[in-house]
């Protein structure tokens, strides 16, 4: 049997992975105006070309989660990202609306299995001493993924269009994912339980629901700041450079914000997690208070403010998943993640349209206080959370 590998290497791959996911889950909105012409669509179905590969993500994740905990990293990491990668050439030579959502979502389907695999292997080669830090690493890889796409996604499009640009992805999540399944397994513990007792196990843990209530919460307001900002921004006047400006600070404020927050929860032995929890929420809460103002402000208090939203409305992803890992029992961790990251996915892609409704006909102000509203419940229901026993 091959020794196990190294912390670092297991936290290099998962996070190069995840970044090749991301970089099409969420830089195909750089590509919004190419796929317009390329496939003459409407708002809404470019709005749904633009989320069925998070779409069929958020439908996967449960099934992935028993993957992993029943065969290892290895098999079904190979297996979701053969799919991903065809599917991702399907959509690059797509001719059709309909053949593109389907391609992007069986890719989601696919990809799936990238983030449950590699929570599970951070949960298997980090103590509870670093935990959180090392999952906080692996999901900065989300927006840099989505920054690093902004830029490059349109370059490819101008050089061979959205054909290009959809088979690079392709290649990095193929690339990344072999060399992460190829890792040597880690140790793993434990006998997997039946999938229906082991999900009423982890449902039924010590303050799960109420873990996966403060997720959903939090993720409305996530939405609210990355789908909402620019549009919030030039509808109070500002130019487009401020709008791009105020963007660019919160992707890369929740680069820091991820790394930071899980450095904090890991403090005290790993024993920190609720407090910081309700710290994040706390911080998202005075962002939008701020950024409610500042719109009303000039241009650097807008980038400011933005900055401090970011920094709580997009720090918090890996405190739910290291949090509802450490809730299950060892042998159920990826799929405790995967019904975590089941919410975060889900209500991700339903809020954001009813998000936009409440910008029509309420206005910003109304907005931006009602997401610091939804972050503060966020924070008290957060509040009360039991302990979990770190291990």
């Amino acid at each position: 049997m091959s020794p196990p590998p190294s912390p670092r290497a297991v936290l290099v791959s998962a996070t190069a992975a995840q970044a090749a996911v991301s970089f099409v889950n969420f830089g195909l909105p750089a590509l919004g105006p190419e796929l317009r012409d390329q496939f003459g669509l409407s708002l809404p179905e470019l709005g749904a070309v633009l989320t069925a590969s998070l779409f069929g993500s958020g439908l996967a994740f449960i099934a992935a989660g028993v993957a992993v905990d029943h065969f290892g990293r290895r098999v079904p990491t190979l297996a979701g990202t053969a799919l991903g990668t065809i599917a991702l050439a399907a959509a690059a030579s797509a001719d059709t609306t309909a053949v593109l959502l389907l391609a992007l979502a069986v890719s989601g389907v696919g990809t799936a299995v990238v983030p449950i695999a590699g929570a599970s292997a951070l949960f298997r080669a980090y103590q509870a001493t670093n935990r959180a830090w090392a999952l906080g690493v692996r999901q900065m890889a989300v927006p840099l993924g989505g920054t690093i796409a902004a830029v490059a996604m349109p370059l490819l499009a101008r050089a061979g269009g959205v054909e290009l640009a959809l088979a690079i992805g392709a290649a990095g999540v193929a690339t990344t994912g072999l060399v992460f399944a190829l890792l040597p397994e880690e140790d793993r513990r434990g006998t997997p339980a039946r999938t229906e007792r082991a999900f009423r196990s982890i449902l039924q843990a010590p303050g799960m629901q109420r873990l996966l209530v403060t997720a959903a919460l939090y993720i409305v307001v996530l939405q609210a700041v990355l789908s909402y900002t620019v549009p919030a921004v030039r509808a109070a006047g500002f130019s487009a450079l401020v709008a791009a400006v105020s963007y660019f600070a919160v992707n890369v404020t929740a680069m820091a914000a991820r790394i930071v927050w899980g450095k904090v929860a890991d403090r005290q032995d790993g024993t920190r997690r609720v407090r910081t929890l309700v710290e994040v929420g706390l911080v998202a809460v005075l962002g939008a208070l701020l950024f409610t103002f500042a719109l009303h402000a000039g241009p650097v208090a807008v980038v400011c403010s933005a900055i401090v939203c970011g920094f709580g409305a997009l720090g918090w992803n890996a405190l739910v998943y290291v949090s509802a890992g450490e809730r299950a029992q060892p042998e159920l961790a990826a799929r405790s993640v995967a019904v975590a990251a089941t919410v975060v996915f889900l209500l991700s892609s339903l809020s954001t349209p009813l998000l936009g409704v409440v910008a029509e006909e309420a206005g910003w102000d109304a907005f931006w206080v009602s997401a610091a509203g939804l972050a503060a419940l966020g924070a008290l229901v957060a509040a009360r959370l039991p302990p979990a026993s770190v291990r």
